[in-house]
């Protein structure tokens, strides 16, 4: 009896060591879920842009302190987007939403109105309009606004992110969003602002330099997509497949490109991923010329998924067309 008795004490006393650990681990366990709903992850500022380019850039200035969705993928028309219900659900669930402005993105605001987040509406501090501080181009003269002019844009040429020094006012604008939003983090924000804008800047110098002995050649694009992208690297549109913007060309129109690239000797043609190469490729040959696709926009073309790579690509591709086609660079002087 006595050692029957014994070992169940034993036994007893072998058990209580492990309800001890146990009792430990639970609350550890607790402690560990709430610690990661808390984690930096969850509470990153969210936001929704436009534009595979403008989450770039956000995610250059936010870095882990924010979250970013763009309702394009890249390859498509910005003018011609139509969101699906999941991106609308996103949109909602946002602090930012960031966008061109202007009249590019007609969808833009019906997509907004459709969430019915109030703080994202214009004029609220959720809404950053990124053509803000932006010198535009082609803005039509008052009187010139008539459908015979095909599909303008009634405050000038929204296409202004393809010019890196207007990249950096971008970059201005949305860390002034984000310091808003996120007060705490405004530091970083600042100094990620700072090392992107230096990084721009200097590959803006180097890209121009690299372009400097074929300064003037002329050009045709598909559409309107490249006035600020032509100007800062020293290239001349002589006028667009298009006849009008968002027009598509017929048979007479691509005989007079023709005949314009061979009076003015063009020998390139600029085409965006969206656009009909094949249009492009039949003016091209006709005057021993070349089409040349470029990245209209971030994630336009596979492994373009920055805006350094984008004009890093298309001022490559663009060289090797001129060389290719027997455009001689000017002599450094």
């Amino acid at each position: 009896m006595i050692c029957s008795c014994n070992c169940n004490l034993k036994r007893r006393s072998e058990k209580s060591p492990r309800k001890t650990c146990l009792q430990g681990f639970i609350p550890a366990v607790i402690l560990t879920i709430i610690v990661g709903i808390s984690s930096p992850v969850e509470a990153a500022v969210r936001v929704v842009t436009t534009t595979p380019g403008y989450a770039d850039i956000v995610k250059q200035i936010g870095g882990s302190r924010v979250s970013v969705a763009s309702v394009m993928r890249g390859p498509e028309n910005a003018h011609n987007v139509s969101p699906r219900p999941s991106q609308m659900m996103k949109v909602k669930k946002a602090k930012l939403f960031v966008h061109s402005g202007l009249d590019g993105e007609a969808w833009a605001p019906l997509l907004l109105k459709g969430t019915r987040n109030a703080n994202l509406l214009p004029g609220r501090p959720g809404n950053v309009d990124l053509s803000r501080g932006i010198r535009l181009k082609e803005v039509p003269q008052r009187g010139q606004l008539t459908r015979a002019l095909g599909d303008i844009h009634v405050f000038g040429n929204t296409h202004y992110a393809l010019d890196p020094l207007n990249v950096v006012i971008i970059a201005r604008t949305i860390t002034d969003a984000l310091k808003r939003i996120e007060p705490s983090a405004a530091d970083e924000f600042e100094a990620n602002y700072k090392a992107y804008a230096k990084r721009m800047r200097d590959l803006a110098d180097r890209l121009v330099k690299k372009m400097k002995p074929f300064n003037g050649i002329p050009v045709v694009t598909y559409h309107r997509t490249w006035p600020y992208f032509l100007a800062r690297f020293g290239l001349v549109s002589i006028g667009e497949v298009e006849p009008k913007p968002g027009i598509s060309p017929g048979p007479r129109h691509l005989i007079e490109c023709v005949e314009n690239m061979q009076s003015q000797g063009a020998k390139i043609i600029i085409v965006e991923t969206f656009n009909s190469l094949q249009n492009a490729q039949s003016v091209a040959g006709r005057v021993s010329g070349k089409a040349v696709v470029l990245a209209q926009e971030v994630k336009a073309i596979p492994g373009i998924d920055t805006y350094e790579k984008l004009f890093e690509y298309d001022i490559d591709q663009l060289i090797a067309a001129f060389k290719e086609v027997g455009v001689k660079p000017k002599r450094s002087e």
